[in-house]
């Protein structure tokens, strides 16, 4: 068997997923982002503040779910990686992401608390 063939179609299969990944979190940015200039521009913030949370709640999902494609290429990544240096560079992106992913997590947990504890008016 060819390894170069299965190399090629690893690197691509990663590079797929990692672009993925970046769509996910810049469509999620642009859809934030125009939420919140509606509200800006329709003068809801002053009477709707918790929708601020909301936008930051929606927005921190897809940034999870971005960060975790871009770790799936990541691992992905390491089955092509050459020797234990390059392996153990992947293994801390890997860690920084993942310990990224975690923070996101609490502080969404938290928003979701918070909105879950407010009175509805």
């Amino acid at each position: 068997m060819d390894w170069s063939i299965l190399h090629t179609i690893l690197l691509n299969i990663q590079h797929t997923i990692s672009f993925l990944g970046v769509v996910i979190i810049l469509t999620g940015v642009l859809i934030a982002l125009y939420q919140y200039l509606r509200y800006i521009l329709t003068n809801q913030i002053k009477t709707q503040g918790a929708s601020i949370n909301t936008i930051r709640l929606s927005l921190g999902r897809i940034l999870i779910l971005g960060l975790e494609f871009i770790v799936a290429a990541d691992l992905i990544g390491t089955t092509t990686a050459p020797d234990y240096y390059s392996v153990g560079i992947v293994a801390c992106v890997v860690a920084i992401r993942t310990l990224l992913t975690f923070s996101l997590n609490r502080e969404m947990m938290s928003l979701t608390i918070e909105q879950e504890t407010q009175p509805n008016t």
